[in-house]
């Protein structure tokens, strides 16, 4: 009996369906993603970088997964020590490329240049609108 039911097992675990996420699963994990997007930024607080220009791709009235993405790319380009930080304390950009994985995005030249403060403060000005909003 123990046999058959370990047979039985070795050909049922296999062939199991694998767990799809649901759209409570995705929000929810949209969700954190905001929460760690609005924790490094304020993480970065009181920081000086004025000096470091940066293309403006946010701004608190163009809150777009596409947005969060650019702003990603941008981030992506700095390395934390030209920053003065170390490496685990720069994760602000990692996070905003989860956050918007599945977006397809293109940062072409911007001639508005905003201050990287400034951007910061647009990201999480957007961060704290959309984890406000319910999943839909």
């Amino acid at each position: 009996m123990k046999i058959f039911l370990l047979f039985l097992l070795t050909i049922l675990v296999p062939t199991a369906t694998p767990h799809v996420l649901s759209k409570l699963d995705k929000c929810k994990d949209q969700y954190i993603l905001l929460g760690e997007i609005i924790e490094h930024v304020n993480g970065l607080k009181g920081k000086q970088y004025s000096q470091i220009y940066v293309d403006n791709v946010i701004t608190s009235e163009h809150c777009a997964y596409e947005n969060f993405c650019k702003a990603g790319i941008v981030l992506s380009k700095y390395k934390a020590e030209e920053l003065g930080l170390e490496d685990k304390d720069w994760l602000l950009p990692r996070a905003l490329v989860a956050y918007t994985r599945k977006t397809i995005c293109d940062v072409k030249a911007v001639t508005e240049k905003v201050e990287l403060h400034q951007l910061l403060h647009n990201i999480k000005q957007c961060a704290q609108t959309e984890y406000k909003n319910p999943c839909v």
